[in-house]
């Protein structure tokens, strides 16, 4: 290899620029820019890791060894030294309220992207999205002010229960209506949710019911869901005819009870080509959770705290508190289960992603958002999850629930070039110090939208 002029840039990472007695010549398969000497982790499976990648326009060119990277370097070619740092897809969060709820945290649109951009989040799922919304964002895509790729999903009811109806039906689902934005789905609320200044949020069914501790009785002991199994079935079927996938909120058993019913009734015996999602599915009785594998829901989550988590077990007697938050539960039922923020109707720090991958991982609490919930139980131990685990919730199944695979969640040629720069891989470092991981630089189709 020729000798290595060093230059500043991109990100503290260095760029080097190939010092030769001819200039170089740019071929048809020229990349843009190439990362070298670093960690690429696919995420197709777990030995999946190289030296290099290459991007050319908005797209990966290839990714392989320093060598076989190199080769594709042209005149124009930017090269970026990692220094051993590591390379992974783009952190997707699949369910999110950056775009409409940013304002709560006083942030802007922009601000708020922002602050995803700078925890190397490349594209969101936004949850609850109003026509007004829409139209804003339309605004915003058309300008070239979208710097994060986002999926709309518009409600059909409000957090509070009342019904919007079928308004979504004027846009076209699961494609580029403006650069990075599309419709990604619908929005329903089984149950209902904070409301103004009232937390409503949870129904049980009449036997679980009968387990609720005074707290469960006093928060939520009677409330119920928002549909008859027939009404959401019949608004599930009317999506889907229109190709709109649909994604339901659903906490308390009965909540999701009946999103698993009306999306099988819906489905009337077929595949779920749509991959409804039903998000949250934070009590899960037993004979629950074979029901997303066997009919194809995908399961939207949360990393939750263990003071978030215990504060749920304590709404139900003993006997029946190992029904919260079973995620190891869910994955080993074959279901296909993102992790995601719901942000910012979460801890503060969880739109890091790296911040919720320690929270799948660890038993006890690291939130600094719920200190006066100290001390908390821990986290069952045979509910912890593997850092490969929480990262492929967080890029693979994230892509998959949004329909979005074929283009995002690996870094593979001919797919998007969304991609992440971290000053270390998590696979690598001990769960403690995941959160001193830093990002150093997001690129969203192939342009760096931040670095440090």
């Amino acid at each position: 290899m020729k000798p290595h002029r060093i230059l500043t840039g991109l990100g503290g990472l260095i760029l080097l620029a190939i010092v030769a007695s001819t200039p170089l010549v740019a071929t048809e398969n020229s990349a843009d820019v190439i990362f070298v000497g670093g960690r690429v982790i696919a995420m197709t499976s777990p030995d999946d890791v190289h030296e290099a990648i290459a991007v050319a326009g908005n797209r990966i060119l290839r990714v392989g060894s320093d060598a076989e990277v190199l080769a594709l370097a042209g005149a124009q070619t930017r090269r970026v030294d990692l220094a051993g740092r590591a390379v992974y897809p783009g952190f997707i969060d699949p369910h999110t309220h950056l775009l409409n709820d940013a304002w709560q945290m006083q942030m802007s649109l922009y601000d708020a992207q922002d602050l995803a951009l700078r925890h190397g989040i490349t594209a969101v799922a936004n949850m609850y999205t109003t026509p007004d919304l829409v139209e804003d964002c339309l605004r915003m895509a058309r300008r070239g002010d979208l710097r994060v790729r986002s999926s709309l999903y518009i409600i059909y009811n409000t957090s509070c229960g009342a019904v919007i109806g079928d308004g979504y039906a004027g846009y076209e689902p699961l494609v580029e209506l403006a650069p990075r934005l599309r419709i990604g789905g619908v929005k329903f609320f089984s149950e209902t949710s904070v409301c103004g200044d009232r937390r409503v949020g949870v129904s049980f069914t009449p036997a679980l019911a009968e387990h609720l501790t005074s707290d469960g009785r006093a928060n939520y002991g009677a409330n119920r869901p928002l549909f008859t199994r027939a009404d959401l079935a019949d608004a599930i079927r009317r999506a889907n005819a229109l190709g709109f996938p649909v994604a339901i909120h659903a906490i308390g058993d009965a909540g999701i009870e009946l999103s698993l019913d009306a999306i099988e009734d819906a489905l009337g015996g077929g595949p779920n080509i749509l991959r409804n999602t039903v998000m949250h599915n934070l009590f899960l009785r037993d004979d629950l959770l074979p029901r997303y594998a066997e009919l194809g829901i995908v399961a939207a989550v949360e990393s939750m705290s263990p003071c978030f988590a215990g504060f749920y077990r304590g709404l139900l007697a003993p006997e029946v508190q190992h029904i919260v938050r079973r995620w190891a539960d869910l994955l080993a039922t074959g279901t296909h289960v993102a992790a995601d923020s719901d942000w910012p109707w979460s801890a503060e720090e969880a739109i890091n992603p790296l911040f919720r991958l320690q929270a799948l991982l660890v038993p006890d609490n690291r939130s600094v958002s719920y200190p006066a919930w100290e001390p908390c139980p821990p986290l069952p131990a045979g509910q912890l999850l593997t850092a490969w685990q929480g990262l492929r919730m967080m890029t693979v199944e994230a892509a998959y629930m949004l329909h979005l695979e074929t283009e995002l969640g690996t870094l593979e040629p001919g797919k998007l070039a969304d991609l992440v720069v971290l000053s270390a891989d998590p696979l690598q470092v001990a769960a403690d110090d995941l959160t001193t991981i830093e990002v150093i630089l997001t690129m969203v189709d192939g342009q760096v939208e931040w670095e440090r």
